[in-house]
């Protein structure tokens, strides 16, 4: 759990200061302003839904880093929504070790149960079904729904799916 938060507040705080370098960190003029946003960006999505930038300017791939993280949301005990930062730490081991052809996740010394593997999965897989019904049925009792194929519905798209995982990791962000 701590490492995959660490991990996590790492690796969204870097692409978040990469991304958004010229769009949303513009308006600080220090490294540490651009730091300190960039650090908040990363944490927030995956628990409170506290934003400092507008986040109708946030370019396209932090969208999709936002999705992600909201969509792990916080760790076990917390109040935070999302799959939990553990079952995406065994979803993510399970990839690794199947892609190793390795018949077991180990992490350290300890062997990971098969039985929080099958649990991880059916977590991973039923919230991801659960995600895209919801932007399934946002999207088509949504009032202006004109057409699937116009650019505007494909905009319109992301931002139902933004809401749709934000529900689903109670964060609160909206676009």
């Amino acid at each position: 759990m701590v490492y995959t938060t660490l991990i996590l507040l790492l690796s969204g705080t870097v692409l978040y200061a990469i991304f958004e370098y010229n769009h949303t960190l513009v308006e600080h003029h220090t490294w540490w302003g651009k730091l300190v946003t960039s650090f908040f960006g990363s944490v927030t999505p995956r628990t409170a839904g506290f934003n400092t930038v507008n986040m109708a300017m946030l370019s396209s791939p932090t969208i999709l880093i936002y999705l992600l993280l909201m969509w792990i949301g916080a760790s076990p005990g917390s109040t935070g929504g999302g799959i939990k930062t553990t079952t995406f730490a065994i979803g993510t081991l399970n990839f690794l070790s199947v892609a190793r052809n390795k018949p077991q996740i180990e992490l350290g010394w300890k062997e990971i149960p098969g039985e929080a593997v099958r649990r991880s999965f059916a977590i991973i897989v039923l919230s991801l079904i659960t995600i895209g019904l919801s932007v399934f049925f946002v999207s088509f009792f949504e009032e202006d729904n004109q057409s699937i194929l116009t650019v505007n519905n494909n905009e319109n798209l992301v931002n139902i799916a933004f809401e749709c995982f934000s529900a689903f990791g109670t964060v609160g962000l909206s676009l």
